[in-house]
């Protein structure tokens, strides 16, 4: 199984094992995030692979938006040295920041080569993004002009011909035309996004909507667009952009976060291959196991809604309970300090102590109430909180928080008539090892206020 299986161009990630597939060989994809299986046909053969995730990379199609005239694309050597040359860019719609980009460049570069040449730049709109501001400045130091307009301020002839008017500026402009490129979707985005079940926008591509905190997200999970699969915003920042993809796909493999508290698991002696759980999964988080003929479920794509759970006839789903049954033995955790409590503990005969589960935190003002009471919901479970003195708290808001919080839970406790010594407050310094060593042995066994 690959780690993830690129659609279009590769991106290299020594970290990852990946394939690079071409995005008219993909005849079918099955599966969800963690377990995607892809049919693919190269040279009349077919195969199947497996992947985690999917990257779909593929570069928007180029058009000129104007007949007979060249590209940014056109050889150097092959212009005219004795004619002006005009730079066109935005005709009919504004162009992207990485086109804005491309076309400063390539008039940096006729410029330098053709000193004597007279050249203008034809824009709407001046994607002021990276180097595009330097590059302007470069330009305009050089001597190109920089004409603004919009679509009723210009006439194009069929002989080449510019007519520019702007208010009271009247110029007749004759030369080569460089315009800018139209970028379109590849019409093989449509159909990949067919094969994976994705939808696209109105557009085309592949992303709804311009998302900024995780860009490359698509509508189905462990599938990612780059570039022209997403759409023109993606070539603004898109090595940025596939830094966070690869970034993002490499945490999730290799230091993954289990999304509910507990995985669930199917018992193979229980299974009957009813395939309800298969049907009722809105998640597709459920496959055959060909090997034990029974249903799996796949972790990465649960989301523990647990309709698998309510609805099979056989009871033959339930939670993974390993980690529960870890828990319970553990009846006495001591959250401390790192700038106090930990480092007078640090100094003392930890031995005595492997029963008690010690928890080194910041402050102690970053606990969190919910998950003191997760750890209370063993009957016999008792929490020690040790901060240090408020005059010597290094945290930028004090540690009163915590023992606000502690004193909180303590009351809840009280009015559910449950004990609430079972949660205890206390300050210490780094120097007070031998007070630490006395006190966590008299809470161990069973001290209270």
């Amino acid at each position: 199984m690959y780690d993830v299986v690129f659609i279009g161009d590769e991106i290299k990630s020594p970290k990852l094992k990946s394939l690079c597939i071409k995005p008219n060989s993909l005849i079918q994809c099955k599966g969800e995030i963690g377990d995607f299986k892809l049919k693919i046909k190269e040279n009349d053969s077919t195969k199947e692979e497996k992947t985690k995730y999917i990257v779909i990379n593929l570069k928007a199609k180029r058009e000129n938006p104007i007949e007979n005239t060249i590209d940014f694309t056109h050889p150097l050597e092959e212009l005219d040295q004795k004619k002006d040359i005009v730079f066109i860019q935005d005709y009919e719609d504004i162009s992207p920041a990485v086109i804005n980009n491309e076309g400063l460049k390539k008039a940096l570069t006729v410029k330098e080569n053709y000193k004597d040449v007279e050249t203008y730049y034809l824009y709407r709109s001046m994607r002021f993004t990276e180097e595009n501001d330097q590059l302007y400045e470069s330009l305009r130091e050089k001597g190109v002009i920089f004409l603004q307009y919009e679509m009723d301020n210009i006439k194009l002839d069929d002989q080449g011909n510019i007519e520019y008017k702007r208010g009271k500026i009247k110029h007749n402009l004759t030369g080569q035309i460089i315009t800018a490129p139209k970028l379109k979707p590849d019409p093989k985005i449509k159909k990949i996004a067919r094969l994976l079940n994705i939808e696209m926008n109105d557009n085309e591509y592949m992303q709804r909507e311009n998302i900024y905190l995780q860009p490359t997200l698509t509508g189905k999970r462990g599938v990612y667009a780059l570039g022209g699969a997403r759409g023109l915003n993606a070539y603004t920042d898109l090595d940025l952009q596939i830094e966070y993809t690869l970034n993002e796909i490499r945490s999730n493999l290799f230091d993954i976060e289990p999304l509910t508290d507990f995985d669930r698991v199917v018992d193979d002696q229980k299974c009957i291959l009813c395939y309800t759980c298969y049907r009722v999964c809105p998640h597709g988080a459920v496959e055959e196991d060909d090997k034990l003929d029974a249903m799996q479920i796949n972790e990465l794509a649960c989301y523990g809604c647990d309709a698998c759970i309510s609805h099979c006839p056989a009871d033959a789903i339930s939670y993974d309970r390993k980690e529960e049954e870890k828990k319970e033995t553990e009846t006495l955790k001591v959250m401390m300090c790192e700038n106090s409590a930990d480092t007078a503990f640090n100094k003392i005969d930890k031995e005595k102590y492997k029963d008690v589960k010690v928890e080194k935190i910041p402050c102690v003002s970053s606990i969190k109430k919910d998950e003191i009471f997760d750890y209370l919901r063993n009957k016999d479970s008792r929490l020690l909180i040790l901060g240090c003195f408020e005059d010597s708290c290094k945290h930028l808001t004090g540690d009163m928080r915590g023992e606000r919080i502690a004193a909180e839970v303590k009351g809840i406790l009280n009015d559910l008539e449950m004990k609430e010594d079972r949660v205890l407050f206390e300050r210490l310094s780094p120097r007070m090892e031998e007070d630490l060593d006395q006190f966590l042995m008299w809470w161990k066994e069973g001290g209270s206020k």
